[in-house]
């Protein structure tokens, strides 16, 4: 890794410090068992859009990555869409495991931060240049599987969430992320200088994006 890129690496990192969903107040509040119940179901319903569109952020970026990325997204879309249950599916149950209807998931209406969190991810992947789409992507899975173990926790402690089907996105994703985040990483320390500046600005956006999201349902649970 050449200083310039190991430069990025570690000015990616920093901001994923600085802008860690676990310094959330929404999120300490579940691993500490403080959430009312209504509060998970909204988060289940209003995350749920970013879920449902995450395969189509991969496939944006999938269809203009050159050869030495494509594969990157192509085998994250690949575990996205798996042919047991995709990830948007083991997202549905664990919404019904904290009592989100179907209907809620499908029709409630995405709130001013849901809808700035996946249009700035569409846009990213979509319009941004291959570094701005894959730091964005990288300061969010990079995030992923400590979050993930931390809401397990949470869920078989304080929410009556013991079943395997009502965990299972997040045990794919406490393991599933370790490998995406690692890729991304490799991918972005082998880009040039010139593509830190734009790379660590698309970052920036996304990280904003995912904490206002989260900020949009946290009065909601007060």
């Amino acid at each position: 890794m050449g200083e310039a890129n190991g430069r990025l690496i570690e000015q990616l990192d920093r901001q994923v410090g600085r802008w860690h969903l676990l310094q959330h107040p929404f999120y300490q509040a579940w691993t500490a068992g403080t959430l009312e119940r209504g509060a998970l179901q909204l988060y289940a319903a209003q995350y749920y859009r970013h879920v449902e569109a995450f395969p189509a952020y991969l496939r944006e970026l999938a269809a203009r990555a050159d050869e030495g990325l494509r594969p990157v997204v192509e085998e994250n879309l690949a575990e996205e869409l798996s042919p047991g249950r995709t990830h948007p599916e083991l997202w549905r149950d664990f919404a019904a495991a904290v009592g989100t209807s179907e209907r809620e998931l499908d029709h409630s209406a995405p709130l001013p931060g849901t809808r700035a969190l996946v249009e700035t991810f569409q846009r990213l992947c979509r319009e941004g240049s291959p570094a701005e789409a894959v730091a964005a992507l990288y300061v969010y899975e990079a995030q992923v599987p400590e979050i993930a173990a931390k809401k397990i926790d949470g869920l078989r402690r304080f929410y009556g969430v013991s079943e395997p089907k009502g965990l299972a996105y997040f045990a794919v994703h406490e393991e599933a992320d370790v490998r995406h985040r690692a890729a991304w990483r490799r991918w972005l320390a082998a880009q040039p200088e010139e593509s830190n500046g734009p790379a660590l600005a698309a970052a920036e956006r996304a990280l904003r994006a995912l904490w206002g999201a989260l900020d949009g349902v946290t009065p909601q649970c007060a």
